[in-house]
C-alpha cells in the first residue's frame, strides 16, 4: 500500500514537473519572439504584415514618416479595426490618421487645390471627433480639431426644399364656420 502511494505520488510529481517546465519553455519562446519584434521596431524595420498590432502600428508611423501617406492609412485602418489590438493603440491610430488627413489638407489648400483639401479637413475633423468622444480629454486631438475647424469652418446647410406654391385657383381656402365656444 505504502510501495502504491510513493508511486502515485512520484508521478503526480513528475507531471507537475514537466507541465511546469512546458509553461516555462513556452513562457521564454514568448519573451523571445517579443524581443525580436521589439528589436526590429527599435532598427526602424518593423513589419507591415505582422499580427501583433504594436508592430503593425510602428510600421504605420514608420510610413507615415517616409511620406507614404496611402500606406500609412492602411496600417492604422487595420489596426483600427482589429478587436486584438488594445483600445489605447486603436485610438492612437485613428489619431494619427486625422494627422494624415489634416497635413495633406493644410498642404492643398496652401496650395490651391481645394477640391482635395476639403474632403481631408472632413475626415481629419471626424477622426479627431472619434477620438475625442472615446477620451474627451486627449488635448492634442483637441487642438487638432480646433486647427482643423480654423482652417475649414463647417458650415451648416439647412436643407432648403424648393416647394413651388400652387397657382391662385388651386390654393385651399376653408369654409368651415367657426363657432364660439364662449371664450372671450
Amino acid at each position: 500500500m505504502v510501495q502504491i502511494r510513493r508511486t502515485l505520488i512520484t508521478l503526480v510529481s513528475l507531471a507537475a514537473l514537466g507541465a511546469t517546465g512546458a509553461l516555462v519553455t513556452h513562457d521564454r519562446l514568448s519573451i523571445a519572439a517579443a524581443d525580436e519584434v521589439n528589436a526590429r521596431i527599435a532598427a526602424g524595420k518593423a513589419l507591415a504584415n505582422s499580427p501583433i498590432p504594436e508592430e503593425a502600428f510602428a510600421s504605420g508611423v514608420a510610413l507615415a514618416k517616409a511620406d507614404k501617406v496611402g500606406p500609412a492609412l492602411a496600417q492604422y485602418n487595420r489596426i483600427e479595426n482589429d478587436d486584438s489590438a488594445p483600445a489605447s493603440l486603436r485610438l492612437a491610430a485613428r489619431f494619427n490618421s486625422g494627422n494624415l488627413y489634416l497635413r495633406d489638407a493644410i498642404e492643398a489648400a496652401d496650395a490651391g487645390d481645394t477640391a482635395s483639401a476639403t474632403p481631408n479637413f472632413e475626415l481629419a475633423k471626424a477622426a479627431y471627433r472619434v477620438v475625442l468622444r472615446a477620451d474627451p480629454g486627449h488635448m492634442a486631438a483637441r487642438y487638432n480639431l480646433e486647427r482643423a475647424l480654423r482652417r475649414s469652418p463647417e458650415v451648416e446647410q439647412a436643407e432648403e426644399i424648393d416647394v413651388e406654391q400652387p397657382p391662385e385657383a388651386e390654393q385651399a381656402i376653408t369654409t368651415m364656420q367657426v363657432e364660439s365656444l364662449g371664450l372671450p
